[in-house]
């Protein structure tokens, strides 16, 4: 549950995408547009229109900029929840638990949301403080299992599982994103649904840097033990590096959003809220510029 301070934080923000809708309406996404209401400056660039450009800017500071308004348009939010077995570990799920509270908390203030697991369950589409309320009980009860699909598969089947529909929407995926498997067919299956996407990683320190020494290890999703030494992890360590490469370069070749989110140090108050996770989860959310200023 998101403490009274993180709530506040939060209402200074509101939920950015690229692409929300191609059909009017009357929520608001955070997006250049033709509407009245004055967004951002950015600088000129080369097809902007005069008129746009603010004059009175460029009398003061010698730099030409263009204004920026606010779109009015209709807009669907998806929050996605991988809830594979690796997720259990290093304190993953509950941190992605939080970062997927502040992201619906302000997708029901803005726009028609759902929350997803790639278990299969989802919330009601909602807007507003009941719809909110149904999407934080899914949230709060929802555990890493065995036996799951991989978040690959889970956020492909997600996708197919939405309707084709006209414009675009967001989707949030929120996941270790620990999969053999290339992405490229969860890929297509959200580019062919019209789904502008943010992929958040969230990954433990025991998943960048695991300790040496000896171990046994257990394959939590596919339950293989090995006895594994010093030159194991250090060989772990340098192919974990280059996973994390090679899953950034694939998302960015498909223009998808990313950003890589620590679980932080544990700091829960006895209400049950941590702040410390609510602080490092929004200012990852404002990095990737999930969020941004309302």
């Amino acid at each position: 549950m998101i403490s009274a301070a993180g709530r506040r934080a939060l209402d200074r923000y509101a939920l950015a995408a690229r692409e929300m809708s191609a059909s009017s309406g009357d929520r608001t996404a955070r997006e250049a547009g033709s509407s009245v209401e004055f967004l951002d400056f950015r600088p000129y660039q080369p097809g902007d229109e005069l008129r746009a450009v603010d004059w009175r800017a460029y009398a003061r500071t010698r730099r030409v900029v263009t204004r920026l308004y606010r779109a009015e348009r209709t807009i669907d939010v998806h929050v996605v929840l991988d809830v594979s077995a690796s997720m259990g570990l290093g304190g993953k799920m509950d941190y992605a638990r939080t970062v997927a509270e502040l992201v619906t908390y302000v997708g029901h203030r803005d726009a028609l949301t759902r929350v997803h697991t790639t278990g299969g369950d989802a919330s009601p589409t909602a807007q507003g403080r009941a719809g909110l309320g149904r999407a934080w009980t899914l949230l709060e009860r929802t555990e890493a299992v065995a036996g799951v699909p991989g978040p690959v598969e889970g956020v492909r089947a997600f996708a197919l599982s939405l309707p084709r529909v006209r414009g675009a929407a967001l989707a949030v995926v929120i996941s270790d994103l620990l999969d053999p498997a290339p992405w490229r067919p969860a890929l297509v299956a959200l580019r062919a649904r019209g789904l502008d996407a943010a992929f958040l990683q969230v990954v433990s320190e025991d998943d960048l840097h695991p300790p040496e020494g000896r171990f046994e290890v257990v394959d939590v999703e596919t339950s293989e033990r090995r006895t594994v030494g010093t030159e194991e992890v250090r060989a772990y360590r340098a192919a974990v590096q280059a996973f994390l490469r090679r899953t950034r370069a694939a998302l960015a070749q498909a223009g998808v959003g990313h950003v890589l989110l620590r679980t932080p140090v544990r700091l829960a108050r006895a209400d049950g809220t941590d702040p410390d996770a609510e602080r490092s989860a929004l200012a990852a959310l404002r990095r990737a510029r999930v969020l941004v200023p309302r």
